[in-house]
């Protein structure tokens, strides 16, 4: 069952700067925000999607930790509209700015915040398997990382047999 959320302003939010699609289904979870902080505001729903799809083996834990610390890095210092995506095929969490900020990973030399990011940097490669960082096709940064999690047998072919080593 796939559930798709578009949600319009409310009337206290500034109309032109708020738009949230958000897709999801058994194979992959994608938002859309039109700023960084919205995917930020939906971080418990992103763990509740991976509990419902997810093999009880997973580290849902250090899931959330990584999809928090990636979230909130673009909320802090990339504000504007974000993308996140998430695909149990090869688990793979990908986190899209528009904010040209990260040039280098772990940080950029004129980084003012590089504190915040080395520890951000620190919980992330420490709780997942990879880390990689590069420019976004349209500019801005993305991020994808290995999350440690499997799909429950079943969702996808031969997840079963997945030896990712959770």
């Amino acid at each position: 069952m796939a559930t798709t959320l578009d949600r319009e302003p409310l009337v206290q939010e500034r109309p032109e700067h708020s738009r949230l699609v958000l897709l999801d289904d058994e194979r992959h979870w994608v938002l859309e925000g039109s700023e960084a902080r919205d995917g930020m505001r939906l971080r418990h729903a992103f763990r509740d999607y991976l509990e419902s799809y997810g093999h009880p083996a997973s580290d849902f834990d250090a899931a959330e930790a990584v999809y928090g610390e990636l979230v909130g890095n673009c909320a802090r210092h990339a504000p504007g509209p974000i993308r996140i995506e998430f695909r149990w095929e090869d688990a793979t969490l990908v986190v899209a700015d528009t904010c040209d900020r990260l040039r280098t990973w772990p940080f950029s030399p004129d980084d003012t915040s590089e504190v915040c990011t080395h520890h951000s940097f620190a919980i992330v490669s420490a709780l997942s398997a990879r880390v990689h960082v590069t420019r976004g096709a349209r500019g801005g940064t993305r991020a994808s990382v290995v999350l440690p999690v499997i799909p429950a047998a079943g969702l996808i072919p031969h997840a079963a047999e997945d030896v990712r080593g959770v």
